[in-house]
Order: C-alpha cells, then structure tokens, then sequence
C-alpha cells in the first residue's frame, strides 16, 4: 500500500506542476512491479490533468476509484456510471446497452441514458443513441506490458453532441479507455498499471 501511495504522489506531482509533465514520464515499470494494490492512471483532456486512481468501494458489480484528493470515479465493468468531486459531475448512467454490446451482445442501435450536474447545480438529463462503430483486435503496450485486446469503438449521438468512445478488453479486464464525460471535463482517458 505504502509503493502505491508513493506512485500516486508522483501522479499527482506530475498533475499539479505547469506545465503539466506526462505523468509517463514520473513513472516507471519497475516502479510498478512493486505495487499490489488495483490502479488505474486516469486523465481528464477537457480539464488537462491526470491522476492515479485506487479502488476505494464496491458495490455489486460498480467499483469506486478514488484520487488522493477524493475526486472519485465509479465504473461498471470498466465503463463509467459516475464521477464526483469534478465539478460538473455524472451522477449515474445507464449503460446496459453499452455493457452488452462490448460483450457483442447487442448490434445496431441502441439506447444510452445520463444524469448529470450542470454549471447551476441542477440535475440535467441526457439521452444518446449509440452503436458500435468497429471491433478488432488490437496489442496494446501500457508502461512496458503488452497486452493482447480487442477494441471496440462505439459512437453515440445527441442533439448537439457527437460523442466516440473506445474500450480495450482483455481477459475480462478494462485495459484502456476513452469515454467521455462531459462537455467541461471532455474525455476521461484510462489505463490499468496494475491489476
């Protein structure tokens, strides 16, 4: 626990200094060999800032990461349900539709639902329409590790918003993502450094 913290440390070193350095460049894999416990580096591009993130809940299938500062970010199987401490926050998603068609449960169109903090406060609602765009295999190298994935691409469509989100499995793990989370926060990109 003790290396995990010291990882997060140079993360966050890394997020807090302008400008901001690539936190790739903090740290290493050998420095990652040494930490047991889940983490996840998480980026934000509408924000430009980047944060290690640790499980801190569970709660059935949705898992609650959290940054050394308590901005938290909750997923299910990997794809995000909801973010607090980020200002304009989603504060739950639906995202069924989305889980069944990366299992390639699901083709065509399908619906997607979000709740969300606006700049006044007030709870908004968004509805998509998605559908998966492309699915391959990809390798994938994360801090020196290839891993073996597939990608699926997935687009979904509001009025106003385009928005493409890519998902990298493996082994029944969310390897990478980028998914978006708002029109202040824009994408939130993440990499698992250490299962």
């Amino acid at each position: 626990m003790i290396r995990a913290v010291l990882i997060l440390g140079l993360i966050a070193l890394a997020a807090c200094s302008r400008p901001a350095p690539d936190p790739r460049s903090q740290i290493t894999r050998a420095q990652l060999e040494t930490v047991t416990t889940p983490l996840l580096l998480a980026e934000l591009t509408g924000l430009g800032t980047a944060a290690g993130v640790t499980p801190v809940s569970a709660n059935g299938d949705v898992t609650t990461w959290q940054t050394g500062d308590g901005v938290s970010l909750s997923f299910r199987s990997g794809v995000v349900v909801a973010t607090r401490g980020l200002g304009q926050d989603v504060l739950s998603a639906d995202v069924e539709n989305t889980l069944a068609a990366l299992r390639g449960a699901r083709e065509g169109y399908y619906t997607r639902f979000h709740s969300f903090m606006d700049g006044e406060h007030q709870t908004g609602f968004r509805s998509f329409q998605c559908r998966v765009t492309a699915r391959a295999a990809e390798r994938i190298t994360i801090f020196d590790h290839v891993h073996a994935t597939t990608r699926v691409d997935e687009t979904c469509l509001s009025p106003g918003v385009q928005v493409d989100n890519s998902y990298w499995l493996g082994g029944g793990i969310m390897w990478k993502s980028k998914q978006w989370v708002g029109p202040v926060t824009g994408y939130l990109l993440t990499e698992r450094l250490v299962r």
